[in-house]
């Protein structure tokens, strides 16, 4: 059985292009994509190929949004994961996205812990109350106590 669709249209949208084929389903594709798979020239497409760079476009404007919500800040892991399922991107593209930020270097929890460390720190702060406001911040538990012990005095017996 043939699972080509043929593409009807070609729009151009500023750098991207939107694809509709004669079953009237459309495809989003950026610019980067469009030309590297050499869509400019193809009058058909397989349903995997459609899949495929569906699933790559996806993670490319998943990584450009999680890029833009940065710039305000260091984040978490766990809070660039909720913005980005907040904004609509599947799981599998919020993973992956999250994978190839932490590859490189855009997004590290342990630093994002430190830092807020020093920038909170003062000599009045319960410790408590800094891994609350880290747990807030989508850092795992056991990370924000190991690391804001490392900086204040901790006793189990003190309570």
């Amino acid at each position: 059985m043939n699972d080509e669709k043929k593409i009807i249209k070609k729009e151009s949208k500023k750098k991207d292009f939107i694809l509709t084929f004669s079953d009237n389903t459309q495809l989003f594709v950026d610019e980067e994509t469009y030309f590297k798979n050499y869509i400019y020239s193809k009058e058909t497409m397989s349903d995997m190929e459609i899949n495929d760079i569906r699933d790559k476009t996806e993670v490319s404007q998943c990584i450009k949004r999680a890029t833009a919500y940065l710039l305000n800040g260091k984040k978490t892991e766990n809070r660039l994961s909720a913005y980005l399922i907040n904004k609509g991107f599947s799981i599998k593209a919020v993973n992956n996205t999250i994978k190839r930020l932490k590859k490189d270097e855009k997004i590290n929890d342990l630093e994002f812990v430190k830092k807020f460390i020093h920038v909170n720190l003062k000599s009045d702060t319960k410790r408590e109350k800094l891994i609350a406001k880290l747990i807030y911040h989508g850092v795992d538990q056991e990370l924000a106590e190991k690391e804001v012990d490392k900086v204040i005095k901790y006793e189990d017996d003190t309570y």
